[in-house]
Order: structure tokens, then sequence, then C-alpha cells
């Protein structure tokens, strides 16, 4: 590749044409020496420039980078919004020092580079360097590399170089990384019968206190207090309160009616910000937690448990349904598919797999699978090995696969229902279930209203928390303006309505919008 001209390169060799013109039209032999002189001296900068790409290869110039864990939030997490560190060095072998001049990490979509400040490599040393970031969202980041300048002689030229070394940043919601929520730690040991602290109201028997009221239709006998009673000369009821450990369910839609907008103002992002909160407020409280998340079917699972390790289950979890590659809910073909792993292959690991305007299939999959920690990518859905493996390699190389927008009729109601179902199954005992949807293409009635209706009748306590869409005042032009108004007319129209079904259904309903909290609106 050739050396790249800098700004002072560019206006040096303007400022020479110019003076080469002017000394053509004004016959000034002296005026065209001294500009053929300054182009010759900016030709041998270019020529002495050219081999420095070259010469640092052979002298093994080595990059290394790792993430700073002093930097972020509490704990050292990376947070969205939150500036991080990620801390890298060069080794350079070579007898003279380098200028790098800029400096780019190669990153996705929406990520913010804060801080890239160009510094000086000193010769046979290893030099270290910071770069600050910032994620727009939870989810996976990875750094594929990192592109620099270095500057040649004079500085006229520079030199590009590229290190691919993808490094893979966890980015947990901000709900995870604050103050502990109640101060105290959650016993590892699962028992389901010990005391948490839900408060459950009881008839009869417990261990504090509530009301003593008189006894109606349908209170059971052994809930009589006597003693009360017979002072008053009428029968009473004993209520009290006891600390139970309860069964908590987090259903999660990520269809792509979650997924529109930019990263960090999505409607997925502030469903996994409340996600994580519930989370972590329900194991710090005793409790135990489960996990459906759900699109065009249920596409991640986490049985009920609790302690630090289960919750770090759920947030891995959480994490895994911002970077789907299943066939069945992403919108890339298979000849597509294999053109986007080629074209990053060539580019990231420098190996061109295309033959005669071809690519080679089964040498792309073989070197997909080498670079996977399953080569077999058991856990992607897709219609044949090979594109199983390559659809695992996007996911590990934080290659993002373009989401279905339309599951198709009636899938998201059939997945929710099922999840539903799954909750209801497995436990007797009544369990708190938070769902947290748009309602996008979700119709309450059939069988998600039978799988409602079930829920009560069982003593499941539901709660549908409706995300709303990001409505901050942005400038736009006209026709935009007048279709978000439009969509947000339509959006509020469907969760209005939506709201007075799950009301008529038994269900609870918070509304919940981008950078706000849940806000009751109904019980």
């Amino acid at each position: 590749m050739l050396p790249l001209p800098t700004a002072p390169a560019i206006v040096t060799f303007a400022g020479l044409m110019i003076a080469l013109v002017i000394g053509v039209v004004g016959r000034s032999p002296e005026t065209v020496t001294l500009a053929a002189v300054g182009l010759v001296g900016l030709g041998w900068a270019l020529a002495a420039t050219m081999p420095l790409a070259r010469r640092l290869r052979r002298q093994r110039l080595e990059l290394g980078w790792w993430l700073d864990h002093g930097t972020g939030a509490a704990g050292g997490a990376v947070v969205p919004g939150v500036p991080f560190d990620v801390r890298c060095y060069l080794r350079h072998r070579g007898r003279a020092s380098l200028e790098v001049t800029r400096v780019e990490p190669v990153v996705g979509r929406g990520v913010e580079v804060v801080q890239a400040r160009p510094w000086r490599v000193a010769p046979r040393a290893r030099t270290e360097a910071t770069l600050t970031l910032v994620a727009p969202a939870a989810g996976r980041v990875v750094l594929q590399g990192l592109a620099l300048r270095v500057a040649g002689p004079f500085g006229f030229f520079e030199s590009a170089l590229y290190f691919p070394n993808p490094l893979v940043i966890k980015v947990l919601p901000r709900s995870v990384a604050g103050p502990t929520l109640h101060g105290t730690t959650v016993p590892l040991a699962a028992a389901e019968a010990r005391s948490g602290r839900t408060a459950v109201r009881r008839r009869g028997g417990g261990t504090e206190l509530h009301e003593l009221r008189e006894l109606v239709p349908g209170d059971p006998f052994k809930s009589i207090a006597w003693k009360a009673s017979a002072r008053r000369g009428r029968l009473m009821v004993k209520e009290v309160e006891q600390e139970v450990q309860r069964t908590r369910w987090l259903i999660l839609d990520v269809s792509g009616s979650m997924r529109g907008g930019d990263p960090g103002k999505r409607k997925m992002d502030a469903a996994l910000e409340v996600a994580a909160g519930l989370c972590r407020q329900a194991l710090e409280g005793g409790d135990r937690v489960g996990l459906l998340a759900f699109d065009a079917r249920v596409v991640a699972s986490v049985a009920p448990g609790e302690g630090k390790a289960h919750r770090i289950r759920l947030y891995e979890a959480l994490l895994s349904t911002t970077e789907l590659v299943d066939d069945d809910v992403t919108d890339l073909s298979e000849a597509e598919l294999v053109r986007l792993v080629a074209r990053y292959v060539r580019q990231q690991d420098g190996v061109d797999y295309r033959r005669k305007g071809k690519v080679d299939i089964g040498a792309l999959v073989r070197h997909a699978r080498r670079a996977l920690h399953d080569p077999d990518a058991r856990d992607v859905r897709a219609p044949d090995a090979t594109s199983r493996v390559l659809r695992a390699y996007c996911r590990d190389r934080g290659l993002p696969l373009p989401h279905r927008p339309d599951p198709g009729e009636l899938a998201k109601t059939r997945a929710l229902t099922e999840a539903l179902k799954q909750v209801g199954g497995r436990r007797r005992d009544a369990a708190a279930i938070t769902v947290l949807t748009d309602l996008d293409g979700i119709f309450l009635d059939g069988a998600l209203e039978q799988a409602l209706k079930l829920m009560r009748a069982h003593g499941h306590e539901v709660t549908f928390a409706l995300m709303d869409a990001d409505r901050s005042e942005r400038d736009h032009a006209p026709l935009e303006s007048d279709l978000r108004t439009i969509y947000g007319r339509m959006e509020d129209r469907r969760l209005r309505d939506g709201r007075n079904r799950l009301l008529a259904l038994g269900a609870r309903v918070s509304h919940v919008r981008p950078h706000r909290r849940p806000e009751r609106s109904a019980a």
C-alpha cells in the first residue's frame, strides 16, 4: 500500500505547483528550479517512506491490548455511556524510534472513541498507551484490531499499519454495576423452603401479625383467632405476614420490533436494563429467578436459581440475546453469509479463499472452524453444518447479522404463549412473572388469552412491562417528523388497547420508556 500524504505534504505540494506555474508563466528560472527541487524532495520523502511498513513487519512490530478493569463503573465493569480504558502496547525491536500519528481502533457500530492520542514508540522497548472508548448499549463489543499511521521522514507521508487482534469486551447493563440494592449477601445454598424477603400475607399461623378482621365466607376455620373472638363476641380471623422465598420469572421480548433505532435508545436496550435490575433485586432479596427470551420462538432459557453463579448465568443469557445468529431469526441468505465471512477473513486474517471468482466454501468453513471453541456450533440453528459454523463464527467475531424485522404472522403470539406455558408448567407454586414486550405483533386472544387466564387461576402474579419507543426531541426533516408523529400515535393506541385488555385479564401493567424508570399505570 502506498504511503498516505499528510496535511503539510498536501499544502507543500500545492504551493510548489503554484510556484512552478508562476515560474513558467513568468519565465523565471530561479522559481522553476526552486519548485522543481521541492518536488524532488517530496518525491524522495515518498520513496523513503514506502519501505517503512515492510521494514516494520520484518522487525516484528508487536501489538497487545487488554481492558483496564480499573475504569468503568463499580467493580471495573463496563456499562453503557461510561468511558472505559483499553491499555495497549507496541513492542518495537528496531533501532529508530517511531512516531505514531494516528490511532484508530476498528470497532462496531455506535462505539465512540473518546481518546486515542498519538505516541512515540521507543526503539528496542515496549511502549504503552491508553485508548478511551464509550459503548452505547449493553452487549458485546469486539475490537477487531488497531489501525495505525506511522510518520515517515520529515512527516510528509505516513505508512498505514493494521494489527488484527480481536478483543472481546462485555458491556453489562447499568443496573448491574450500581451499589448493592439491599446491602446484604445472598447465600449460595439453594433451599426452596427457606425464608426470603417477599412478604406473603397468610391467614392463620405465621410470623408477624398483620390484622384481625371479621370472618367472611370462604375463610378457613383454622384461621379463626378464638381468644380474640371470645373477647369481642364475634368470630375474628387472624392474618399474618411471613417472608418466604418466591420464584420470579422474566420473559423478555427480543424480536425485531424491539431492536429498531440507534444503539442505546432502542426498546431492547431499556428492556435489558429493566430485566437486569429486576434479576439483581430479586436475587439480593433471597428469591429465585428464571429467564425466558422469545422472538419467533423461545431463543434463551435459564431455569430458576439463586446465588452469584446464577446471577452470572442470567447476565450471560441477557447479553446473548443481543447477538442472535440463528437462521430463523436473521434476514440473510446463505450466499450473503458466505460473502460476508469471506470478505471479513480476507481483510482481517489476510487469507483470500476466492478461486476464479467463486469462494472455496470448504476451505472457508475449515478456517472458521479452527477459530471456534465449539467446532460443531451445536447451539446455533441453521439448515446445514456449513451455515451453522459460519454463523457461529460471525457471533464469535462480533459480525452483526441483520435481524428479521417481522417474525411472521402470529409467531410472537405463539412464542409468548409457549413461554407462559413453560413457566406455569414447571412449578405448582405461585410465581411472579414479568413480561417485557412492546406488544407489537402480539394478539391478546385465543391461546394467549387462555394461557393468561390459566396463570391467574394457578395463582401466578403476571406483570406486563410495556416498552415504549424513544420520543426525545430532535431536529428532523418535515417528512421524517410527520412519520414519527404518525408512528407514535399508532404505538400509543396499540399500548393503550393492550393495557386495557391486559387489565381485563387480571394482569398488572407498567410502562417503560428508554432513559426513564418504569411507571406503574395500573394493578
